[in-house]
């Protein structure tokens, strides 16, 4: 039988072709094995080569932008040194600074600070900076003095804005006091960038630094850097600046408000601040409105006197639309303009949103930034009343009321911000 061995041990033919056969289909088999473990490695290989190779073309990339992006600010930033200037390259410089970029990394700034903000970080021979550091008791110095709008220049401010600015429509809806009202100042994706910014900061209004059932609304400091950093929103405080030819440093952040049905904030004046502190007083007020509600929550001027009208001046919300009046008097630019008291009237159907900007006659920012506490409370009078807030302007850090109206109201000295 097949298979089986002779005497000797010694496999019979057939048996001895069956093994061969079995040998040979051994090896082939093993050929084969071999030939498809080469070839998997081959293909593995390559594989892995692919994606080094991948993953090298996009290092290169991104490294080479950044090279070439950080490298064109660089050659722009020598050109204007070679050529006897030090200048800032992006419009951006200052919101960066003011979220501490040019000390640190900041999350969403991905600048080289030093090439694209030499001016505004301190790095400019003879320039100390935005922001100059001070010692701690010096927070509350004033570091400018000349009004941004002294004496005779409130009602050439106003008169430039209707006949400089013609895309907005701008219309004097009163002279005495003015009053004037921009169309299309904000686009909707500016106005909704204030809103997403805000979204989870809404809290009570305060009036008088505290809770008061006069204001009823909610509110929203954009003075965290997502908001002020956001690029739409800082395109908005350099728009209003040039507006007005007003500085950045001498506006406040901006307050975002938040009117439900039956809200409201009864009569007030915005002008809250002492000549004696160091930003001096409120002397603009440039309020925008966010988005239409349904119904109700106008802004009403009851002092201001129109013919065949009763009851003052009421402007109705719009969205993108503006209104820009000032707080003191055009002969007394430190005293309060008491013709612009005004009102938020109850919001009837819907949501009302809206933004403040006001404008300080001196710089707020910098005390602000360096945490002055008089940039933060209301302030009265014409010289500090509390031991506390004599000690922070003490020292001459801050002119008198009376020498900081002198200047203001010498004719010959301040001008409008026109950068």
């Amino acid at each position: 039988m097949a298979g089986r061995t002779n005497r000797g041990g010694e496999r019979r033919p057939a048996e001895q072709g069956e093994a061969r056969e079995d040998t040979e289909k051994k090896k082939l088999r093993n050929k084969m094995a071999i030939r498809n473990g080469k070839s998997y490695v081959r293909t593995h290989r390559k594989g892995i080569t692919l994606a080094i190779c991948s993953i090298c073309v996009l290092l290169v990339l991104f490294i080479s932008r950044g090279f070439l992006r950080g490298g064109s600010a660089a050659a722009r930033s020598r050109a204007l040194q070679e050529e006897g200037q030090c200048a800032d390259l992006n419009p951006m410089c200052v919101a960066w600074h003011k979220a501490g970029a040019c000390r640190r990394q900041v999350r969403g700034v991905n600048v080289d600070m030093a090439t694209a903000c030499p001016r505004t970080c301190g790095l400019c021979e003879g320039d100390a900076g935005r922001v100059p550091p001070v010692a701690r008791t010096d927070a509350c110095q004033r570091d400018n003095f000349s009004a941004a709008v002294p004496y005779g220049r409130l009602d050439p401010l106003f008169e430039r804005v209707l006949r400089d600015f013609p895309e907005y429509s701008p219309r004097a809806l009163s002279k005495e006091p003015w009053i004037v009202s921009l169309d299309n100042f904000l686009s909707d994706e500016e106005a909704d960038a204030f809103l997403s910014s805000c979204e989870s900061h809404f809290e009570r209004s305060l009036a008088g630094d505290q809770l008061n059932p006069v204001r009823t609304s909610f509110q929203c400091w954009c003075n965290f850097p997502r908001c002020y950093t956001d690029p739409l929103v800082h395109r908005v405080a350099q728009r209003i600046g040039h507006v007005t030819g007003t500085a950045y440093n001498n506006g406040e952040d901006f307050q975002i408000v938040r009117y439900e049905p039956g809200q409201f904030y009864k009569v007030h004046h915005d002008q809250n601040t002492a000549v004696w502190a160091p930003q001096g007083p409120r002397v603009l007020t440039f309020f925008m409105y966010l988005n239409t509600p349904d119904g109700g929550g106008g802004t009403r001027f009851p002092g201001v006197r129109l013919p065949g009208v009763a009851g003052g001046l009421t402007v109705e919300p719009r969205k993108g639309s503006a209104i820009l009046w000032p707080s003191t008097l055009n002969e007394q630019p430190m005293s309060q303009d008491g013709r612009t008291n005004h009102e938020a009237l109850p919001v009837t159907e819907g949501i009302k949103f809206g933004a403040n900007m006001w404008i300080h006659q001196f710089d707020f920012k910098t005390p602000s930034e360096r945490g002055c506490p008089l940039t933060y409370v209301n302030t009265l009078g014409t010289q500090p009343l509390s031991q506390e807030h004599r000690r922070l302007v003490a020292g001459g850090r801050v002119p008198t009321g009376e020498e900081t109206v002198a200047h203001a109201m010498d004719p010959h000295r301040g001008a409008l911000y026109t950068e």
